[in-house]
């Protein structure tokens, strides 16, 4: 039988999912990125993350890939995708070698969106999605289909400027919605009020090195509930940066949902979300849209991605045993 794989390829984490033939989970692995060990090193960890996979269930062979990486992806190249160094990088090449199966790319955001679209009966007339970790990425679906942009560029919302002049991305611009919420700005504000000796139960929570690994979620949420002043004050913050920019996609778009997700989300999202609704009165002058939590979790990307490449590989490319 013919299997498919969709991978969710992350700043921090690899999360694959083998599907059979009627897409039910038949076998699944997390490694870690170690993205600064280099973009030919992270695909051949994601091809060995493969066959594994193809181990792990025997009687499935895989016919098909769908790889989800979080940048701005034309075709087969990878423009940029600062959370991973990746400039110009063509990742196909590597994975087609190293596992001879058909692949093809997609935006991760991407994925995720249609992932969580194949539990929506029906669609929504038109959605943009925020999926908030490490990074924070977009994606836009209207009309029945996602836009994808002229080049492959079209939602990528954590490089919205929402501060003119302000801090500066991972892009290399300024005033980047990510440069305020993503998780390595987190780390700076974070590092710097532990530095301080100020008081704040992430001290004892964060037993881990902030300089080389982004913050957990699940250290956010313990810092939340533990009615941390600080924890609170930063995520209030992250909850007025990311209604700002949620408000310019709305004046744009005018979508019908906005679609929230991520690590962030996932951890904490329940307890973020009436104050973004909140702070979100005063970045909008349309009718506001509806708010909604990713469900599937860490599945939404690989479902995505595999959903994805079932689409674009026809039936006769993809290998059957």
């Amino acid at each position: 039988m013919s299997a498919t794989v969709g991978i969710d390829l992350g700043g921090s984490n690899s999360f694959a999912v083998l599907y059979d033939e009627s897409l039910e989970r038949r076998a699944e692995l997390k490694i870690d990125t170690k993205a600064r060990e280099g973009a030919a090193s992270v695909v051949q960890r994601v091809a060995a993350q493969v066959k594994e996979l193809e181990r792990m269930v025997p009687e499935l062979e895989v016919g098909a890939i769908g790889l989800g990486v979080p940048g701005v992806v034309t075709g087969e190249l990878v423009r940029m995708a600062p959370n991973l160094g990746w400039r110009n990088f063509r990742p196909l090449d590597i994975l087609r070698e190293m596992t001879a199966a058909p692949c093809v790319l997609v935006n991760d955001v991407n994925a995720g969106l249609m992932g969580e679209l194949s539990r929506f009966k029906p669609a929504p007339h038109s959605v943009v999605a925020f999926f908030c970790g490490t990074g924070v990425g977009g994606a836009i679906y209207a009309g029945g289909q996602l836009l994808e942009g002229w080049q492959g560029g079209a939602g990528e919302v954590g490089h919205l400027t929402i501060v003119p002049r302000g801090k500066r991305c991972a892009c290399g611009r300024r005033g980047c919605l990510e440069a305020y919420i993503g998780k390595w700005a987190l780390n700076r504000r974070i590092r710097k009020r532990l530095r301080s000796g100020k008081k704040t139960v992430l001290r004892k929570v964060i037993d881990y090195n902030l300089v080389k690994n982004p913050v957990k979620s699940a250290s956010l949420h313990r810092g939340l509930a533990a009615r941390d002043r600080f924890t609170r004050a930063l995520m209030l913050n992250y909850c007025d940066h990311l209604a700002h920019a949620i408000g310019l996609s709305v004046s744009l778009l005018n979508p019908e949902v906005v679609l929230l997700g991520g690590g962030i989300m996932e951890a904490m999202g329940t307890g973020l979300l009436p104050s973004v609704e909140k702070k979100l009165r005063k970045y909008t002058v349309n009718t506001r849209p509806l708010l909604e939590l990713s469900r599937l979790g860490d599945y939404a990307g690989p479902l995505g991605a595999a959903l994805y490449a079932r689409q674009k590989l026809q039936p006769s490319s993809i290998r059957n045993s």
